[in-house]
């Protein structure tokens, strides 16, 4: 039997993210406490600072109560969080001392990448520094990759720049 063939993607839109877990902490922790108080600012350097993660789902609720709201600029829409399906005991894997979300590493593996890619990014972004995005597109071959910086903009670039945001994800998507 023939080997499969893999589809390549026609494009490639990413928001918000990264490619290496544990990046830009230092950042992190900064932005958290700039926009929350010394308590999210504490919380955060707990979580990213000094190995501690998620160790227990006190810390995980302590999360959500005080730091997630400061991931956006505009307050999310209480209804979509009332429709979401967490799952407290997967973040508390991912986020614990020696879990992945500090050990993952796909930076090196983003130059297979073969389709044109769009890299999305709110300049004030806590839980994913823009620095974060600038890694990602650095990572990329350089004639398929498209930077959009947002001022202003958080973790949901789309949420708070909605307009803007989703004239570059059109443009992205209707060029040839």
């Amino acid at each position: 039997m023939p080997p499969a063939i893999q589809p390549i993607p026609r494009k490639l839109v990413l928001i918000s993210t990264e490619a290496a877990g544990g990046s830009h902490r230092d950042r992190r922790a900064a932005l958290f406490e700039r926009f929350g108080s010394p308590e999210v600012g504490a919380l955060a350097r707990r979580r990213f600072l000094e190995e501690q993660g998620h160790p227990d789902m006190a810390s995980i609720d302590a999360w959500r109560r005080l730091a997630m709201p400061h991931y956006t600029r505009i307050p999310r829409d209480p209804d979509m969080a009332r429709r979401a399906i967490n799952r407290s005991e997967v973040l508390q894997w991912f986020t614990r001392p020696g879990g992945e979300s500090r050990s993952f590493n796909m930076l090196g593996d983003l130059h297979r990448i073969q389709c044109p890619t769009l890299v999305l990014g709110g300049e004030d972004d806590p839980i994913h520094p823009i620095e974060s995005q600038a890694d990602i597109a650095a990572a990329l071959p350089a004639p398929l990759v498209q930077f959009e910086r947002f001022e202003n903009c958080r973790h949901a670039v789309v949420p708070d720049a909605r307009e803007r945001a989703m004239a570059v994800i059109g443009d992205f998507i209707a060029r040839r």
